[in-house]
């Protein structure tokens, strides 16, 4: 640290992705509630600079989920960081990339923007941005900010790269701060490039790829890095914050659904601590059922979902507030079939969301066999299902047999 260099506490967070449509939820009330929840984490990320008195919030790109966000999104959004009460400085990311005619530039947006959020500054441009603070007693009365917007969704050169020529003498103490949003050709230790965007290759291409190991660290405090969805470091001094409420089903190794609490001073290294803010929970779960063991038949899946569901800590939502993506193998019997779709069926309704690649294979049993063959009142439906039990040991397309099985023994009992 310099000589009288002062630290200073700042709230650093990202991809936001406010007005995203969450199409792979059906029911649209569901969908309604996880796109309001995102606006409700930003109420969260409030309580987080009140709790740790910061003077700042960055947001590190993807404010918006896209560069044509509707008029309610705008007004909400800037409704939700106007209650931050605080500074709050953005950069375009490649959803909401900057550039000519982009959002920033519409008029309904700066109507807002002016009349809603007087202290949310859009850094547009690739120069150094000197940004007066408000007295908060022995923290430094500025901070310089080295934007790095995304002018286009796809940026073929590395947005920082301009930065390698400043002239830091002219900065004096003051904490300097680099907000960039892509990904990183270096990622801590590793050495493979990082990417979290479903929607963009630029891991693949090499655009919008930040080489943080050419920028001059040593005249830098921090790096608030925008585009991973998962809070992580990408080296001593830079970090992604991550998206602040959860919106996919997390990849290995992410810890989404925070927001980076940063203690930095000029010439210190900086002290970052990661704080929850994320609500609803994302879950993934792979379950075997067997069709000869009683305790992992079809009611083992509501087992399963009713434990993963199950509130960890008070005010934390139960199953209404959890999405899931579940896979299913083993095998059922006829009855367990019928027994675990209503399981599934019970859960659909319950979860925000439900995904299920279901490879459970139908097993049946001597006993439903006989059942479904030997039925002198019903001699169509013994028929059939002899024809199909004899495929079935012949080794024909048995998925599609065992399926018609299912059916068939559904339209038995169905009509007995």
């Amino acid at each position: 640290m310099t000589k009288d260099a002062s630290p200073i506490t700042f709230l650093h967070s990202a991809d936001w992705q406010l007005g995203k449509p969450f199409a792979g939820i059906s029911d649209p009330l569901k969908r309604g509630r996880v796109q309001h929840e995102r606006y409700e984490a930003i109420r969260r990320i409030g309580a987080v600079v009140r709790d740790r008195q910061a003077s700042f919030v960055i947001v590190a790109g993807d404010l918006f989920d896209s560069p044509t966000p509707t008029h309610d999104t705008i007004s909400a959004a800037l409704g939700a960081i106007a209650e931050l009460g605080v500074p709050v400085f953005a950069i375009p990311g490649n959803h909401d990339h900057g550039g000519p005619d982009s959002l920033w530039e519409q008029p309904f947006f700066k109507r807002e923007r002016a009349r809603l959020t007087p202290d949310f500054h859009l850094l547009d441009a690739r120069v150094p941005t000197v940004a007066a603070l408000r007295d908060r007693g022995d923290g430094p009365r500025s901070v310089v900010l080295l934007p790095c917007p995304l002018l286009r969704r796809h940026e073929p050169d590395d947005p920082t790269a301009w930065i390698r020529d400043l002239n830091f003498a002219e900065f004096g103490d003051q904490p300097r701060i680099v907000i960039a949003h892509g990904s990183t050709a270096s990622f801590g230790t590793g050495s493979s490039t990082m990417h979290d965007d479903e929607e963009n290759d630029a891991g693949r291409t090499g655009v919008n790829t930040i080489a943080l190991d050419r920028l001059p660290l040593h005249e830098i405090d921090y790096v608030a890095l925008g585009d991973w969805h998962g809070f992580t470091s990408a080296g001593r001094k830079a970090w992604y914050s991550g998206t602040p409420e959860i919106d996919r089903f997390p990849k290995s190794g992410q810890e989404p659904g925070h927001v980076a609490c940063v203690t930095a001073a000029r010439g210190a290294a900086p002290t970052v601590a990661v704080v929850r803010t994320g609500r609803f929970r994302w879950l993934g779960r792979e379950t075997a059922l067997d069709a000869t063991d009683d305790a992992h038949g079809p009611a083992h899946l509501d087992d399963v979902l009713l434990q993963a569901t199950e509130p960890q800590s008070p005010g934390e939502p139960g199953f209404d507030g959890c999405l899931a993506d579940v896979r299913l193998t083993g095998t059922v019997s006829l009855v367990g079939r019928a027994e675990l779709d209503r399981v599934i069926e019970s859960w659909q309704a319950r979860l925000l969301r439900l995904d299920l690649t279901d490879d459970v294979r139908i097993a049946p049993t001597a006993d439903e066999i006989h059942d479904l063959t030997a039925r002198p009142d019903d001699p169509i439906i013994a028929r059939v299902a002899t024809e199909l039990v004899r495929r079935l040991e012949a080794g024909g397309d048995l998925a599609v047999v065992r399926q018609a099985l299912h059916i068939l023994h559904s339209l038995a009992h169905a009509s007995s």
